[in-house]
C-alpha cells in the first residue's frame, strides 16, 4: 500500500518512534505546509508541498497531526476524489486491529470493527462518541485564581493551569463527558445512585474531580487522591466549599510508603463503601496496598480501570478472586493509544473497568 504521511511535527515524531508496522507500507513521502521544510528530508524520507497530491496518487493519505479537520478540508480543496483515501493518525493501528480480529465472531468486537472501518480508529469506537465532538461548552475564567472552570451539574469544576485557553478546556471537558456517557465502556457507574447516601468514598486518581463533584452531595466522607500538583490546585478550588467532607491527598498511590508514594491502607482509617481507581496502569499495584481496607469493608463496591496495559484486566480480576470480591467488567471495548506501562502502543481492544462488589 502506497501512503503519504502529512505532518512533520511532534505527532509525526511520536508516531515514527512507536509504530512497529510502518515497514509494511510504501511511504511515498511526507507532506507539510511549511515551505522551509518542503524539499528537505524527514526520517530519511522526502518532504513535499501539498501540490504533490496533484501529481502522485497514493492509496492513503495519513494525517499525522492534531489539526485533522483543517488538513482534511485542505486535501478536499485539492481534489474531492481524494476523500476516501484520507485517514487519521491512528490508521496504521486500525489496520493492525482489523487484521488481529479478522476471524473473530465476538459480536461486541464486530460492532467496534464495523465502526472503525467507517469512521477510523479512536479511543471510543461507538456512535455515542460522535455527539460530543462539537457539543457546545461554556468556559469561564476566574481572574482571582487564574484558572478556567465550567459549570458541571450546577457546580464549578476547575481545570489545571496547563489547560491555558478556552479551546483546551473545551476539548478536555468534551472528552470527560464522552468518557462517562451512559453507553461508554469507561463509565465508572451505571448510575450514581449506586453510591448510597452517607457513603465513604475513595477517588484514587481524581484528576479534575468530575467523578467526585458528581457524588459529593451523597457522601459523608470523600478522599480525593491525586499526585499531579496542577490538578491538586484545581481540586482545592473545586472543593473549597466541601472541606467538611472532602479530604484532598497529594500522593502517588502504590503498594508501599516511600516519600510521595503511599498505600491506601496508610492513608485511610476504617472501612470504605466505594473505591474508584484510575491511575494510568498502577491500579493492580495500588490494590496491593489496600488489602486491609478491602478486607474490613463489608459493604464495598469498586470501579477499577483495567485498560492501560494489555494484561491489567487479568491481574485485577485475579486480585478480586483472592480477596473474595465478586466482579464483572463493563460492556464494550476501549483502545488505549499511549505507552505508559508498556513500551508499545497496543493493537488490542481492552475492557475498560472492572466493577467489584461485596
Amino acid at each position: 500500500m502506497k501512503v503519504f504521511l502529512w505532518g512533520t511535527g511532534n505527532v509525526a515524531e511520536t508516531f515514527l518512534r512507536q509504530c512497529q508496522t510502518l515497514s509494511q507500507y510504501e511511504v511515498l513521502g511526507f507532506i507539510d505546509n511549511n515551505p522551509e521544510k518542503q524539499g528537505s528530508v524527514f526520517w530519511e524520507v522526502p518532504v513535499y508541498a501539498p501540490e504533490i497530491l496533484k501529481e502522485t496518487e497514493p492509496d492513503r493519505i495519513v494525517i499525522l497531526s492534531d489539526s485533522y479537520e483543517e488538513i482534511y478540508q485542505q486535501i478536499m480543496g485539492i481534489s474531492p476524489f481524494l476523500e476516501p483515501k484520507i485517514e487519521n493518525k491512528n490508521f496504521f493501528y486500525k489496520e493492525s486491529i482489523l487484521k488481529r480480529y479478522e476471524m473473530t465472531e465476538d459480536r461486541e468486537i464486530l460492532q467496534v470493527l464495523k465502526y472503525i472501518k467507517k469512521n477510523g480508529l479512536d479511543i471510543f469506537n461507538y456512535e455515542f462518541a460522535e455527539k460530543y465532538k462539537n457539543i457546545p461548552v461554556e468556559v469561564f475564567w476566574d481572574s482571582d485564581r487564574g484558572m478556567f472552570y465550567v459549570i458541571h451539574k450546577r457546580k464549578r469544576l476547575y481545570f489545571s493551569r496547563d489547560l491555558d485557553n478556552n479551546q483546551k478546556v473545551t476539548k478536555y471537558y468534551r472528552f470527560l463527558l464522552m468518557e462517562q456517557d451512559s453507553q461508554s465502556p469507561h463509565k465508572y457507574l451505571s448510575q450514581y445512585e449506586e453510591i448510597e447516601a452517607g457513603s465513604v468514598v475513595a477517588d484514587v486518581g481524581a484528576a479534575e474531580g468530575l467523578f467526585s463533584i458528581e457524588i459529593i452531595d451523597r457522601v459523608s466522607k470523600l478522599y480525593i487522591l491525586e499526585a499531579d500538583p496542577g490538578w491538586v490546585e484545581a481540586l482545592k478550588a473545586t472543593f473549597e466549599d466541601y472541606s467538611d467532607k472532602a479530604v484532598i491527598i497529594e500522593k502517588f498511590i502504590s503498594s508501599y510508603d516511600d516519600g510521595n508514594m503511599a498505600a491506601l491502607d496508610s492513608l485511610i482509617n476504617g472501612p470504605v463503601n466505594f473505591i474508584k481507581m484510575d491511575i494510568e496502569g498502577n491500579e493492580w499495584d495500588a490494590l496491593q496496598g489496600a488489602k486491609r481496607i478491602i478486607q474490613e469493608s463489608i459493604n464495598l463496591k469498586c470501579a477499577i480501570c483495567c485498560y492501560h496495559g494489555d494484561f491489567d484486566q487479568v491481574l485485577i480480576e485475579d486480585f478480586m478472586d483472592k480477596n473474595n470480591l465478586q466482579y464483572h467488567t463493563t460492556s464494550g471495548f476501549i483502545w488505549f493509544p499511549w505507552t505508559i506501562r508498556q513500551n508499545y502502543v497496543s493493537t488490542r481492544l481492552n475492557r475498560a473497568v472492572v466493577r467489584g462488589y461485596r
